[in-house]
């Protein structure tokens, strides 16, 4: 047998998982309620996320061939399956991608860490709320949390726990176990606060949109999200440092070192202070949409002008950066057959049944209950973007066709979309870097994440609920 072979069988059976998938709803008779083409449409949309999860190909190429069907089985006009490229949702992702090349090339990302570290780095728990609050300044600008937090806060965590000789094992013990999980557990939070916090967050939009009939708005979502998150985004060092009682409490040897980089870095650079003006910019523009007239999508294009204009991010160097091209493909085909779903009857129909089968509750319980099966039942996801896509519509439909508040529903479980992939070393794109450093065996990470998200979950209801009362929501 071929070395080849195993890997041949593997991309076999990730090939005909979803073709089975989808053929085995395409041929089962169409429910009472559906239209045959509704019918077919979710046939191609959970072959599609299947596709995601068992990547036979990269996740553009898959949806290409999932837009093709679409449109050769005649489910899709053409119009409409290519209508996801003319969303603004996809070019403001699109334009945070580029705000977020700045940031890594110009080296602006690194030297704000390192400042927060060289001012805050005395403890262990200094040194977590420093990078925590370094991610938190990067969020709105980077919608990429595995360039964020694991190309940049990483590297810096793995620097310090080399400098204080914390590795894997029983020297970990020292402080590179809090730091691996407290810098893991960040990312969720500090993406939930904005709509460009997180790739997937823009879709959530679009979705609550076009399917709930809710309008987020940039400075919408933030003030919604940013009270409950910010109380998570203190009190969860707070517990992780109690989980794992870091030995080390005291480490003015980080602080050393943020300053050390610091001097190696020199003055800000004149890319550097574009990029600073272009990120200040963009926040003020986002922030004032309801007094300027202006969407998030049209600051964002103005914002990747100047960058272009100015020589802040070369088009070159975009070119090359094939997250943000990805993401225009697989971002502008999921709007699609996520928006085919919703206007042939699908998410509707859904809803009614999710709405049965948990009905005998009231408005708020069923809120609760399909907020915390949507946390969970993310361990059966890879990606935030394909559990999105799939359950995120129907989930939060339900719950407003209970009689909960659309906006705060809408708003909660864009929130949930970004805590959920901290249950798994597979649910993010940090997950895996983070992971593989080996401080953790598996069992112990799960036990610890799902206690940290739990302990998250809970603030989000109880504040969140406060606060939400507060802003008029319900």
């Amino acid at each position: 047998m071929s070395a080849g072979s195993p890997d041949r069988k593997k991309k076999a059976i990730a090939t005909l998982i979803p073709l089975l998938l989808g053929l085995a709803i395409w041929l089962y008779p169409v429910p009472e309620g559906l239209t045959p083409q509704a019918w077919q449409m979710f046939a191609i949309f959970a072959a599609t996320i299947a596709a995601i999860l068992t990547q036979p190909l990269p996740s553009g190429a898959v949806m290409l061939v999932a837009l093709c069907v679409a449109i050769f089985t005649g489910t899709l006009t053409e119009a409409k399956a290519l209508s996801g490229f003319a969303s603004g949702t996809v070019w403001l992702i699109f334009c945070a991608y580029i705000l977020s090349l700045g940031f890594v090339t110009s080296g602006l990302g690194k030297r704000i860490a390192y400042k927060m570290l060289s001012l805050f780095g005395g403890s262990s728990l200094g040194i977590a709320y420093s990078l925590g609050v370094s991610d938190l300044i990067m969020a709105p600008a980077m919608p990429s949390v595995t360039a964020r937090s694991g190309g940049i806060i990483f590297p810096i965590v793995r620097s310090i726990n080399e400098v204080l000789g914390s590795a894997p094992g029983k020297s970990g013990k020292k402080i590179g176990d809090f730091l691996i999980m407290v810098c893991f557990q960040f990312t969720p939070i500090t993406g939930a606060i904005f709509l460009t916090g997180m790739a997937a967050n823009p879709l959530v939009g679009s979705l609550a949109k076009d399917s709930l009939g809710v309008e987020i708005t940039w400075g919408g979502w933030f003030v919604a999200a940013v009270v409950p998150a910010m109380v998570c985004f203190f009190l969860m060092p707070l517990l992780v440092y109690k989980i794992l009682n870091p030995e080390l409490k005291k480490t003015p040897e980080a602080k050393d070192m943020g300053r050390r980089a610091l001097n190696e870095l020199g003055a800000m650079s004149g890319v550097e202070k574009k990029v600073a003006l272009g990120f200040i910019l963009a926040l003020l523009g986002w922030g004032t949409s309801l007094l300027t007239g202006l969407s998030a999508t049209t600051v964002g294009l103005g914002l990747a002008a100047y960058l272009f204009a100015t020589h802040a991010v070369s088009w070159k160097d975009l070119l090359k950066d094939q997250a943000a091209w990805d993401t225009v493909i697989w971002f502008s085909v999921i709007i699609s057959l996520a928006g085919g779903l919703s206007s042939l009857g699908f998410i509707s129909w859904m809803t009614t049944k999710l709405e049965t089968t948990i009905s005998g509750f009231g408005a708020m319980q069923t809120f609760v209950i399909l907020g915390i099966l949507y946390i969970y039942v993310h361990y059966l996801f890879a990606t935030a973007s394909g559990h999105v896509a799939a359950l995120y519509a129907p989930f939060a439909a339900t719950a407003i066709a209970a009689g909960a508040p659309p906006m705060m529903v809408a708003i909660c479980f864009g929130i949930f979309s970004n805590l959920m992939w901290g249950n798994t070393e597979y649910g993010g794109g940090p997950g895996p870097i983070y992971f593989a450093q080996g401080y953790f065996e598996r069992p112990r990470f799960y036990k610890i994440n799902f206690c940290v998200v739990t302990f998250n979950v809970i603030l989000i209801f109880v504040v969140g609920l406060a606060w939400w009362k507060l802003l008029g929501y319900y």
